[in-house]
C-alpha cells in the first residue's frame, strides 16, 4: 500500500500538540452538536438537502452518533445547496459564525467550504496560516460530473491535477511549520516525505496560492448537469475516481439517527461506506484510529 501523508500525519503524535482529555472531547462535541442543530434548522426552513458524510454517516450507523474517538462532523451537500446554505446561515447567524471557501477566503487552501464558529480557537495542521481557526464543520461538495466517458475522464484528470496543485502550494507556503512539525513526531519517514514533497512543491507550485485555489474549485465545480448520472465528491479522502458514485447512492436521501436525532444520509449507505472504508462494521486497532492534531492556542469558548 502506498504511503500515505495525509494518513501518516492524522496519526502522528508531534510534541507540544494539545491533550485532548475526555472532558475537552465531550465539550468539542456539544459545539459540534450545536453547531449541526442550526445547520439542520436553517437548511430545513428553507428547503435546503444536505447530508451528513464520512465518518459521521459511519458513526451514526455503527454508533448512532460519533465514532468514540472521533472530534468532527462531515457534511455532503451538492454545490448549488451549499452556497444556499452559507447565505442562509449568514442571515440567520450574523456574528455567530464565519464562513471559509476555496480561492475566495485569503489564505484558505482547503478544497471544501467550512462553518467555523466564533469565539473559538481549534488550529490544525491546515491552520498555520490560517486567522480563523474555530470549531468547524467540514462541507464536502458533490460534484456533478459528466455522462460521457471521455469528458468524465478529463474532469478527472483535471480533478487529480488541481487537487495536487492546491496540496503543492499549501506545502510550498507552510513549508517553515511543517518540517518542525514532521521532526517532532519522530517519524522519519513523515520526515523525509515532507521534505521531499516541499522540495516538488518549490518547483512545482509556483504562483498566487489563492489563485491555484480558485482554479481548481472552479474546475472541480464545471460539470453544470444536475441531472448525470455520476457525480463525485473530489475533496474527499479517495478524490475524484475513488468517490465517483452513481447518483442514486446519494439521492434520495435515507435517515439515521445521530447523537439522539435524526438526520439525512446518503441513499446507499453500504455502497457509500463500503468505498470510502472497505469493511466498515469491523472495529479497528488503536494503531488504525484517526483523529486530528490540535495545536496551541486552543479554546472552545
Amino acid at each position: 500500500m502506498a504511503y500515505s501523508t495525509s494518513d501518516a500525519i492524522r496519526k502522528a503524535h508531534p510534541s507540544g500538540c494539545v491533550i485532548m482529555t475526555e472532558d475537552k472531547l465531550a465539550s468539542l462535541r456539544k459545539l459540534l452538536l450545536m453547531m449541526l442543530t442550526d445547520i439542520d434548522s436553517t437548511a430545513k426552513k428553507n428547503g435546503i438537502e444536505y447530508q451528513l458524510g464520512g465518518g459521521s454517516v459511519l458513526g451514526a450507523v455503527r454508533h448512532k452518533g460519533f465514532i468514540p474517538w472521533d472530534d468532527d462532523i462531515d457534511i455532503n451537500i451538492t454545490r448549488k445547496e451549499c452556497f444556499r446554505l452559507m447565505e442562509a446561515m449568514e442571515k440567520d447567524y450574523p456574528d455567530k459564525y464565519s464562513y471559509l471557501i476555496p480561492g475566495v477566503t485569503p489564505g484558505y487552501m482547503l478544497l471544501f467550504p467550512q462553518i467555523r464558529l466564533n469565539g473559538t480557537s481549534v488550529r490544525t495542521r491546515d491552520d498555520f496560516n490560517n486567522s480563523k481557526c474555530g470549531v468547524c464543520i467540514d462541507l464536502f461538495i458533490i460534484e456533478n460530473t459528466y455522462n460521457s466517458p471521455v469528458r468524465r475522464f478529463f474532469h478527472g484528470i483535471g480533478c487529480q491535477y488541481y487537487g495536487f496543485k492546491v496540496s503543492a502550494a499549501k506545502f510550498r507556503r507552510d513549508r517553515e511549520f511543517l518540517v518542525p512539525f514532521a521532526e517532532s513526531t519522530g517519524d522519519v519517514r513523515l520526515l523525509k516525505t515532507i521534505r521531499r514533497r516541499i522540495f516538488f512543491a518549490t518547483l512545482f507550485a509556483r504562483g498566487n496560492p489563492d489563485r491555484i485555489t480558485y482554479k481548481a474549485d472552479r474546475w472541480n465545480g464545471r460539470c453544470s448537469d444536475d441531472d448525470s448520472v455520476f457525480v463525485t465528491v473530489p475533496a474527499g479522502r479517495r478524490h475524484f475516481w475513488g468517490e465517483k458514485r452513481k447518483r442514486s447512492v446519494f439521492f434520495p436521501p435515507s435517515y439515521r439517527e445521530f447523537e439522539g436525532k435524526t438526520y439525512a444520509c446518503p441513499n446507499n449507505i453500504d455502497q457509500y461506506l463500503t468505498t470510502l472504508y472497505g469493511d466498515y462494521g469491523r472495529i479497528p486497532e488503536d494503531s488504525e484510529k484517526e483523529s486530528h492534531i490540535f495545536i496551541e492556542p486552543f479554546s472552545l469558548g
